[in-house]
């Protein structure tokens, strides 16, 4: 196995357990040695049995196949009954303090949702709406891909609609939303006013907190005043929970923890996935949560879950963070493999390709694949991982299942 230095490894480097006794043809093993390059392989049998084996412990990047631990170490950890909370509190001048605690689906449906509850609950007037994103740390250090793309969006504790705007044109290039259950806040009208108007284009509300944090109170405030609440002061408020707010209302999401990961790994999810990560880091300490915290709990985490049953320094079992866009992590097939194995019981939270169960992993000159293949006796669980030029991933995938074939 190759050693590094670097504490900036996600790595599985479990030994092989099994003797690889190959089941493919010479002809088709040589072919597939050739599609793999410098990659790593496996496929088992449902009883692990090892049918492919193809430089199983080469360390290679992982890119979004990291998602399936994570949403391991999420199950694990926060238990399936978990649901994100938002917390509503109220002080002795009549203000309403929303503090987010990293719900990623805090979406327009469920704000009005939240308004309409409040009412229900005898609010009738607010003098200010306070928004308080403290529970994480200011800056959280995490990969952000460049540009408006909605996948970019910056990670927050109190974020509506992915921290992003969905916008659209008429046919006269009138800027519109592009969903009829969100309204067109003045945050979106100053991004849109940026665009050209053509197609209709979700985008990411950029770096700065306070624009994610000003589109979340817009959206509140239109569904405060949906709900029949009134608001006496409609200005942007930012502060921290202090002693002077009283708890009123704490709002448990109507999405799963479940229905977050199938978000998760059927889209790659990048902002679902960080916000995961942050929030557990606050399972072992207090809010606010930070990156190193996160990373604490997930060396603790991959250690207790992997480490402890096949026996591997807990050092080896590191996670940066939960997007799997920083080059810098590493896993191999052999460590994928037994990711696998445990993941087995959630294996339909996989996005189903063709009857085969699988997530991506994509970065320029990354190209991996792993899950499950569906056999008359069970799952074959597999990894493709290949690091080079040539996208071969589609044509390995289906010499695999050919052979379970």
């Amino acid at each position: 196995m190759l050693k590094s230095n670097s504490t900036h490894l996600f790595r599985f480097a479990f030994p092989l357990l099994l003797s690889c006794a190959l089941a493919l043809p010479v002809s088709a093993q040589s072919r597939l040695e050739t599609l793999v390059g410098d990659g790593g392989v496996l496929l088992h049998s449902p009883n692990g049995g090892v049918l492919v084996s193809i430089n199983p412990e080469r360390e290679l990047v992982p890119a979004s196949l990291i998602k399936i631990p994570l949403a391991q170490v999420a199950l694990t950890t926060l238990g399936e009954n978990f649901r994100f909370e938002t917390l509503f509190y109220q002080n002795s001048s009549g203000d309403l303090m929303i503090r987010g605690l990293g719900d990623p689906f805090l979406v327009s449906e469920e704000v009005a949702r939240i308004t309409d509850i409040l009412a229900q609950r005898g609010i009738q007037q607010i003098h200010r709406l306070v928004m308080d994103d403290s529970a994480f740390e200011p800056d959280p250090r995490l990969p952000q891909e460049q540009g408006t793309d909605p996948y970019a969006a910056r990670n927050s504790a109190l974020a509506v609609n992915f921290n992003t705007v969905n916008l659209a044109w008429t046919t006269i290039g009138t800027l519109t939303s592009a969903e009829p259950q969100t309204p067109l806040t003045e945050v979106a009208r100053k991004l849109g006013a940026q665009l050209l108007s053509g197609e209709p284009q979700r985008i990411n509300l950029g770096d700065d907190p306070l624009v994610g944090l000003k589109q979340a109170q817009q959206l509140f405030n239109h569904f405060l005043v949906s709900s029949g609440i009134t608001l006496t002061d409609t200005d942007f408020y930012r502060e921290g929970l202090t002693d002077e707010w009283s708890l009123f209302y704490r709002h448990r999401s109507s999405r799963s923890l479940q229905d977050n990961l199938n978000g998760m790994l059927r889209y790659s999810n990048n902002f679902i996935a960080n916000q995961l990560f942050l929030t557990l880091g606050a399972q072992e300490k207090p809010y606010p949560t930070s990156v190193d915290m996160a990373r604490a709990m997930l060396q603790q985490q991959l250690s207790e879950l992997y480490g402890d049953n096949f026996g591997i320094d807990p050092q080896l079992l590191l996670m940066i963070e939960g997007s799997g866009l920083l080059r810098e992590q590493r896993t191999t097939a052999t460590g994928m493999m037994h990711v696998l194995k445990v993941f087995e019981p959630y294996a339909d939270l996989l996005p189903e390709v063709n009857g085969v169960l699988r997530k991506s992993g994509t970065l320029t000159g990354v190209y991996n694949f792993a899950g499950y293949i569906a056999g008359s006796d069970g799952l074959y669980p597999f990894v493709i991982l290949t690091n080079q030029e040539s996208n071969n991933r589609a044509e390995i995938l289906q010499s695999l299942e050919h052979l379970v074939d």
